[in-house]
């Protein structure tokens, strides 16, 4: 079942994040610590109008989720970008055993119809470059490469 995270939820997606944030490390642990955000966020999230939880759940247990935000163009005060109002992704996991089941999709659909909802241009997230299985689910989803991230170590 697909639905938008309550109050009652905090612990699940507390769990679900450390299990999120463990993956992250094990890709760039330079970057990740293998702990989740805390909980004061996720709840902040949960109560915030520019932003949800899609959870799926599996039995009544939360097996994945989306963290989706209504976003704005940076510096819109400026001509120099133009006006785009977009969804952004900032995690999505679904846990090992559930994955290849359509969940993920599932949860990519629900993202759609919410970003539709608020009239939103498109959605965008980001990928570790090395994370291979991730970004082959995201293409497979309809996400397209448009902008390249780098970084240097000093």
């Amino acid at each position: 079942m697909l639905r938008i995270a309550n109050i009652d939820d905090v612990e699940q997606i507390y769990n679900l994040n450390t299990e999120l944030f463990i993956v992250l490390n094990n890709l760039k642990e330079n970057i990740y610590n293998p702990v989740g955000f805390p909980k004061t966020f996720i709840i902040s999230m949960i109560n915030s109008s520019k932003a949800d939880y899609i959870v799926i759940e599996d039995d009544d247990k939360i097996v994945g989720y989306a963290l989706i935000e209504e976003r704005e163009a940076p510096f819109k005060e400026y001509n120099s970008f133009k006006k785009d109002n977009f969804a952004f992704i900032y995690e999505l996991i679904v846990l090992p055993e559930y994955r290849s089941k359509g969940y993920g999709t599932r949860i990519i659909d629900e993202a759609v119809n919410w970003a539709k909802k608020r009239n939103l241009t498109s959605i965008e997230l980001n990928a570790l470059s090395n994370n291979y299985s991730a970004r082959a689910f995201y293409e497979n989803v309809g996400f397209q490469e448009y902008q390249v991230k780098l970084r240097k170590e000093v």
